[in-house]
Formats: C-alpha cells, sequence, structure tokens
C-alpha cells in the first residue's frame, strides 16, 4: 500500500514539475496591433498606427509575465529613431511600467555599434501584455503631460485611447503604493 501511494506522489509531481517547465518556458510572441498616435491637449488622433511587437513572452508561477523584445511602429507620422541605431527595446519584467529604448547606435559601415542610450518612451501595461500606452519623448527627452504625445494600442479612436491610457496608468499607480 505504502508503495503505491509512493508512486502515486511520484507521478505526481512528474506531473507537475513537467507542468510548471512548460509554463514557464518562454514562447515566442509576435503581433501586430492597431492604435493610434495623438497629442495630448488637442482633438483627434494624428494617425492611425500598427505597433508591431516581436520577442520572448515569459510566464512565471506568481502570474506575472516578462517580456523582451523588439518593438516597431507603422505610420507616415510616427516618430522614427535615426537609421544609424539599433532597433526598439522592449523589457519588460512585469510591474506595468516599462522603458522603450534603443541602447546602441551604428558607428561604421562594418556594423561596428557603440553603446548610446536613446530613450524612445515610457510604456505602461497590462498584466496580460495585451494593451500599453507610450508616452512618446520630445526631441529634448522630456515628455509633457499637457502637450506631449502617445501611443496607445489597441485602440481605434481618441476616446477609446485615452480612456485605457488612464487606466493603465492608474493601475502602475496603484501598484507603486503596494
Amino acid at each position: 500500500m505504502k508503495q503505491k501511494i509512493a508512486i502515486f506522489l511520484t507521478i505526481v509531481v512528474v506531473i507537475l514539475g513537467v507542468f510548471a517547465i512548460w509554463y514557464t518556458t518562454p514562447k515566442h510572441y509576435s503581433r501586430t496591433i492597431n492604435g493610434v498616435y495623438y497629442q495630448l491637449g488637442t482633438e483627434g488622433v494624428i494617425e492611425n498606427i500598427q505597433v508591431h511587437i516581436d520577442g520572448k513572452l515569459k510566464k512565471h508561477l506568481n502570474g506575472k509575465r516578462t517580456f523582451r523584445g523588439v518593438v516597431d511602429f507603422e505610420g507616415s507620422k510616427v516618430p522614427r529613431i535615426p537609421k544609424d541605431r539599433e532597433k526598439l527595446q522592449l523589457i519588460y519584467n512585469g510591474h506595468n511600467f516599462t522603458t522603450i529604448f534603443s541602447g546602441f547606435r551604428v558607428i561604421d559601415d562594418k556594423g561596428r555599434i557603440a553603446s548610446d542610450m536613446l530613450t524612445y518612451g515610457l510604456a505602461y501595461v497590462d498584466d496580460k501584455f495585451s494593451e500599453f500606452t507610450i508616452n512618446v519623448m520630445g526631441d529634448d527627452n522630456q515628455w509633457n503631460p499637457t502637450n506631449g504625445y502617445r501611443i496607445t494600442a489597441p485602440a481605434k479612436n481618441r476616446q477609446e485611447a485615452m480612456k485605457m491610457s488612464q487606466e493603465l496608468i492608474d493601475t502602475f499607480n496603484e501598484q507603486s503604493w503596494k
């Protein structure tokens, strides 16, 4: 009888172990999400855009998700990074906030790079990594809450984007005080 219980418990532990490994193994995450690029303090949307996200999404046993990958924006008016920059990186650690940045600049035609941080924007992200809003930095590497630019996805119009942005920022602020 004790041997049957031991075998049963061993099987349960093996199944739980396999599930934990499968669950926490990073998975490829590639999405194109429709969003809007707009300016605070003005009406309307500057442009409907597409946001391309490509990288690895990892789920943790505590329910948090982390992401490491690149992000790109498709639209004619959304700010572009200089051509000599590496792709925009998004490293999300599950705390509803991250920075979108390019950490390197190509310095010659041989492809050599130099460390040179460029912050594209500050992103607020939901727990499921399915909604986000980005405060896009200006040329002076600052963001202005009265007339700054923002990217929000998924969103179809300014009202939807503003509502989602406020909810994401409120969630981050609530989490910050815990």
